[in-house]
This record gives structure tokens, C-alpha cells and sequence, in this order.
């Protein structure tokens, strides 16, 4: 079933999200506490050293990651497919979309799906539609062609 598949293709993408950022995490602390082994003095390491603001940054990305995959866990893909809702896949004449999270293009067995949240705005305008229905996007028009 291309849900279920496209559903961990996205899981293992977040996954791997908040494995590279836990791990320039620890690869940062691991500096800064090299450097404050050396008494922090930027002359001694050639000026090379964690910023805080860079570290600081790092633990958003990780913090928005981990929200990511907490609000993909509640993503439904075994509901009903008369409209699209979230954990709808939506094959449309100018593209497939997967209404979950925002992490936008994924390949799955060759074919390209766009997972997007539904308040995108393409999420916006598909949600609640049926198949045959149309939407106009950036003068694009995506006709509705079939919603797994």
C-alpha cells in the first residue's frame, strides 16, 4: 500500500533529522568541552570553536524535528478516502501529495509525492475535496485524479 510506504519513507526522514542534529550536538559539546579543557583561549585552538549561537540553533532544528515527528505520529492513513484529509494521498494531474507534515519532496519508487501539512496552501486548497474536483494554485490547476 503506497500510504503505508510513503508513511515510513516520511518517519525515517524525520528520524534521520533528529539523528544529525543529536549527533552535532554532541560533536559541539565535545568541542566546547576541548576548549574550556584548554582554558577556553581562542588563540590556543587557532580561533576555531563553537559558537552559541550556532548551538543554540541546533537545539531549535532538534526541538522542531522532535515536534514534527510527535504531530506525524497522529497522521491517520488507515481512514476513509472519500475526501482528503490529513494522511490522505492525492494524486492530482501536476502532482502527488501526502497531507501530513511539511517535509516536502520525497521519491518513492520512482515517483515523486510532496509531503506537505494542510495548512499549506496547496494543503488548504485540497483539503475537504473529492476526486474529479479541481484547484488552482501559482495558475496551476490540479485536478483531483485519484486519493488513497
Amino acid at each position: 500500500m503506497v500510504k503505508e510506504q510513503l508513511y515510513r519513507k516520511c518517519l525515517d526522514i524525520i528520524n534521520a533529522r533528529i539523528d544529525r542534529f543529536k549527533s552535532e550536538l554532541d560533536m559541539m559539546k565535545e568541542s566546547m568541552e576541548e576548549d574550556s579543557g584548554r582554558g577556553g583561549d581562542e588563540e590556543s585552538n587557532g580561533g576555531v570553536g563553537v559558537s552559541t549561537d550556532v548551538y543554540t540553533k541546533t537545539i531549535q532544528y532538534l526541538d522542531e524535528a522532535t515536534a514534527m515527528k510527535n504531530m506525524f505520529k497522529h497522521v491517520d492513513i488507515f481512514q476513509s478516502n472519500d475526501t482528503v484529509k490529513v494522511g490522505s494521498v492525492v494524486e492530482c494531474s501536476n502532482g502527488n501529495f501526502f497531507l501530513s507534515v511539511p517535509l516536502g519532496k520525497v521519491d518513492l519508487d520512482g515517483k515523486v509525492y510532496f509531503a506537505i501539512s494542510k495548512e499549506a496552501p496547496v494543503g488548504q486548497l485540497l483539503y475537504g475535496k473529492k476526486e474529479g474536483d479541481s484547484v488552482s494554485f501559482n495558475n496551476n490547476t490540479f485536478k483531483i485524479l485519484k486519493i488513497h
